[in-house]
């Protein structure tokens, strides 16, 4: 595994508070959040946020019979199939819904950069991903560098400049819906999500993926605690990460599959049973 450091360090560091990702105004995400407008969803593998819905002005977390509390009071929605909840100043979570609205990814996340695609470059709605990113140059900046970002079909360039441009290319996966993933040899976690139009990439540190679906959809595998060895939440997105391979969601139960090794890295025995339960993705 590459070492991230220092460049990412460049990337990441020198924010004080954890931005605010900016609400879109866009026909199609305005479309996308008139679609989603009381639905309720099941969340996997979350601690107590259990049970999430949007009626059209507010995100409400809900309890387990259906009843609205208290909306959360700061949300957006920040690209086609993505909203934003912000926690606190250090603490948010992006929400990445399928296509089918049926399946919901929700991340924690601590920090955040955001970048356009380069002045003079031709823009086109991603389709094909990530092929229709594939050497497209992401530009940004922090309190400390210029910073630049590029899929050359690979591996992903990442550029930082505070005297000079330092480069580094590291591996990276497909993981979600337009959303490259990123893995540092320390455990570190990092999505670069591209907008649907192809205009603007955000790049996130990532502290926990989850999972989730329709409330009218529930889940069918339960497997326990005791017979895993994970903990109550991890076997919880392990359950739902089996039911995504049952139904042919390969590429989300890989992602959960990923979070749940890098969580269980410290014990063997469970790893073990982990990559025997989901060898098929191996």
């Amino acid at each position: 595994m590459i070492s991230l450091r220092p460049i990412l360090l460049l990337l990441i560091c020198a924010l004080t508070s954890l931005a605010h990702a900016q609400q879109k105004e866009w026909p199609e995400v305005e479309k996308f959040a008139t679609s989603i407008s009381s639905i309720l969803w099941d969340l996997r593998g979350t601690n107590s946020l259990k049970h999430l819905r949007y009626d059209g002005k507010n995100i409400f977390p809900v309890t387990s019979t259906g009843q609205n509390q208290s909306p959360f009071k700061d949300h957006a929605f920040v690209d086609v199939g993505v909203f934003q909840l912000v926690f606190s100043d250090t603490r948010a979570a992006w929400y990445f819904v399928s296509d089918d609205l049926r399946l919901i990814t929700p991340v924690n996340i601590s920090d955040m950069v955001e970048f356009k695609a380069e002045s003079g470059t031709a823009i086109t709605p991603v389709k094909n991903f990530p092929q229709d990113i594939q050497n497209i140059v992401w530009v940004g900046k922090n309190q400390q560098a210029e910073l630049k970002l590029r899929w050359n079909g690979k591996e992903l360039e990442i550029g930082a400049k505070t005297d000079k441009w330092i480069v580094q290319k590291i591996d990276a996966i497909v993981a979600n819906r337009r959303v490259l993933e990123a893995s540092g040899a320390d455990g570190s976690l990092f999505w670069l999500a591209v907008s649907a139009d192809g205009s603007e990439a955000t790049w996130l540190k990532i502290e926990d993926v989850f999972g989730g679906h329709l409330h009218a959809s529930p889940g069918k595998a339960s497997q326990t605690s005791a017979a895993t060895g994970l903990t109550p939440q991890l076997n919880d997105l392990a359950n739902h990460a089996e039911d995504l391979l049952n139904s042919g969601e390969k590429l989300r139960a890989a992602t959960l599959l990923r979070e749940l090794e890098r969580k269980s890295a410290a014990n063997k025995d469970t790893l073990k049973k982990l990559r025997t339960r989901f060898a098929s993705l191996e």
